[in-house]
């Protein structure tokens, strides 16, 4: 596995950056996101106050009886049960995110 760090640089020079999208930015191929989100049976929400737009809005595309899990420290609004709660940091709750559905996969 490979971590993105500041410094670390394309072949034409540009800084790399990891498959997110940062605060503020478009949400690329969003038609695509909403057709995943549509057909996902696991839902995971990784370090948001789902209030940013229009990426917050793919959770409600997703199907009903679908879990969503949400990684944050912070809490989030939403009362909801099949919503599922990590008050974590990223890195240590995608750790308990595994842990949780491992007697699952």
């Amino acid at each position: 596995r490979y971590e993105v760090k500041i410094g670390d640089k394309c072949e034409k020079g540009f800084q790399l950056r990891p498959h997110i999208v940062w605060f503020g930015e478009a949400v690329p191929m969003l038609e695509e996101a909403v057709r995943l989100a549509q057909k996902a049976d696991i839902f995971v929400v990784v370090g948001t106050s789902l209030n940013v737009y229009p990426a917050a809005s793919l959770v409600h595309y997703v199907q009903p009886e679908v879990p969503v899990y949400v990684v944050d420290p912070n809490s989030v609004a939403i009362n909801d049960s099949r919503w599922h709660y990590i008050r974590l940091g990223a890195s240590e709750g995608m750790k308990e995110f595994i842990k949780q559905i491992q007697p699952y996969i």
